[in-house]
């Protein structure tokens, strides 16, 4: 395989590779914001839990055992919409970047292509540069 098909070919796999990641990084950011939407929308429904509050001559066993059910369901609810929700847009948002370093990583890798490409059509005088640039690209990509 002679240096320009070689050189295209690792070109086409930085390409893949720069689309796939941005794609999932597209993915996790649609997630994350459907996340925080679900988030808004449970913490005004806790809101509401809260109305209407109990009318002072409300009292006895019923209104004792109502009270501490709304209660109880408040307590999850809060513990849902402030510590859950928030783990999985952290969670997320890890991946995100783990994914954006990798980006930056192939995003180099495009650079040290395109010098190859570059070194390539200034002749033959270069040939033994491009041939350790593609070598060099060749173990981190594969």
């Amino acid at each position: 395989m002679g240096l320009y098909s070689e050189l295209n070919s690792i070109q086409s796999v930085i390409h893949s590779r720069s689309r796939d990641i941005q794609e999932k990084i597209s993915r996790l950011r649609e997630a994350k914001y459907a996340i925080m939407s679900e988030q808004s929308q449970l913490l005004n429904e806790i809101k509401q839990i809260q109305q209407p509050e109990l009318h002072t001559n409300w009292v006895g066993p019923r209104s004792d055992d109502y009270d501490a059910e709304r209660e109880s369901a408040l307590q999850a609810m809060r513990e849902i919409g402030h510590e859950n929700y928030d783990e999985y847009v952290s969670s997320i948002e890890s991946k995100i970047h783990l994914l954006e370093a990798q980006q930056s990583a192939v995003s180099f890798y495009g650079t040290l292509a395109n010098d190859a490409e570059y070194l390539l059509s200034k002749g033959e005088d270069f040939y033994e540069q491009v041939s350790d640039k593609i070598s060099d690209l060749k173990g981190r990509l594969f």
